[in-house]
């Protein structure tokens, strides 16, 4: 399996690049690729630029579809892997559990998409996806229809409910992500 990080998004909230934010004298990128590396063969990085994550010595691929949000981001993840199943996560997510991640490697089964819900919402960007799914997410791209839920309904998907996951992460800290100056300070007051 791989875990693939989506780092193409314009952090526009943020106004600097929420991978490269550090929290405890780490990037946050850096954070997410040493927990992935625990759990998965493989870890790669899509983003719009090569140059920026070249330190961390893992492989990156440029968006295939630019513009097309984490949708297009998913699409070239699962097109530039190798792998059947494939972790997908934001770059902005520094607090990921490596015991839940586990556990939903063991859920896996035959299902196209394996994905948490928090609080009555799936959670797509912390969900593991099928090369399965490229069909679907193609014809969505193509549909100009970006949510990346719009081709849940097309696939066979495993919901992971908040009771299971809060038995490994009891404060769900791994769906925290960076999206303001507020929350990258509150992440640096419970690193």
């Amino acid at each position: 399996m791989t875990g693939i990080i989506l780092a193409g998004g314009k952090s526009r909230r943020m106004k600097k690049d929420k991978a490269l934010l550090e929290i405890g004298k780490k990037q946050v990128i850096k954070l997410i690729v040493e927990k992935l590396k625990i759990v998965f063969d493989n870890v790669l990085i899509i983003g719009n630029s090569s140059l920026d994550y070249q330190f961390l010595g893992v492989r990156i691929v440029e968006d295939a579809v630019s513009e097309k949000g984490p949708l297009g981001g998913i699409y070239t993840g699962l097109s530039a892997s190798q792998s059947e199943y494939n972790f997908i996560c934001g770059c902005d997510m520094p607090f990921l559990n490596v015991d839940l991640l586990r556990f939903m490697v063991s859920e896996t089964d035959d299902n196209d998409i394996i994905i948490p819900v928090i609080k009555g919402f799936v959670e797509p960007l912390h969900a593991i996806y099928s090369k399965r799914c490229l069909p679907a997410i193609k014809s969505r791209i193509e549909a100009e229809d970006l949510k990346v839920k719009s081709f849940f309904s097309e696939v066979k998907c495993k919901h992971l409910p908040e009771d299971k996951i809060k038995k490994y992460d009891p404060y769900l800290l791994s769906f925290s992500n960076l999206n303001t100056p507020q929350m990258l300070e509150l992440a640096r007051k419970y690193q």
